[in-house]
């Protein structure tokens, strides 16, 4: 009897202990750890730009593989729909169906399609030492906010800003912010992957004759 008592009590005793939430320090290390090792994905991006203008609003599906492969296709607005930006970690190719064009590039640093990627801002947090990391609940939903600077002092794109939310295990939302603490860029991820296998021909840049 006593021994089905003791092993009740270990019993109940591992519960409580497995149900234990975890520790602050110990959450930023396990989303730091997902974070560095977070090697390719695949989303849906809700974008709104703020210029000087109305706001922008677009809806698309985004590629990423480390360490530089990039891949934009835009779902709306209509007029918009089926432009395409690749990056293979050299050159840039902007392609628009509706118009039948298709444009390559040198530089795809410093544009503003760059910094839309989870990826580049986990660059620019790895590379940082004044990055921060806190943990912050919103409407009951607990995230750890992570911030860092962008490189190259320029006024419009200054600082970012991403919301990783505990629960889910999923980056939710990243901010570009000018030098005056202002929104530039606000991106909610939807239907987050990562780490699945992209064929590089995704990456592919060719423009047909």
């Amino acid at each position: 009897m006593k021994y089905k008592i003791f092993l009740i009590s270990i019993f109940i005793i591992l519960i409580l202990v497995g149900c234990r939430e975890k520790s602050d320090e110990q959450l930023f290390y396990d989303v730091q750890k997902f974070i560095t090792g977070l090697d390719s994905y695949t989303c849906t991006a809700y974008i709104t730009i703020y210029g000087n203008k109305e706001p922008e609003t677009y809806i698309v599906k985004q590629w990423y593989k480390a360490p530089d492969k990039y891949r934009i296709d835009i779902e709306k607005p209509e007029e918009l729909r089926g432009k395409t930006t690749i990056y293979n970690g050299n050159k840039v190719l902007i392609r628009h169906p509706k118009i039948g064009q298709g444009w390559i590039m040198e530089n795809y640093k410093n544009t503003v399609e760059q910094k839309m990627f989870l990826g580049y801002f986990i660059h620019n947090y790895l590379n940082n030492e004044n990055g921060k990391i806190k943990k912050q609940t919103i409407k009951k939903i607990d995230y750890l906010l992570f911030e860092t600077e962008i490189p190259g002092e320029h006024p419009y794109f200054n600082r970012e800003k991403l919301w990783f939310e505990i629960k889910k295990y999923y980056p939710y939302r990243l901010q570009i912010l000018d030098i005056n603490g202002k929104i530039r860029v606000d991106i909610k991820y939807r239907n987050f992957e990562y780490n699945q296998k992209i064929e590089d021909d995704v990456f592919k840049i060719h423009i047909k004759n």
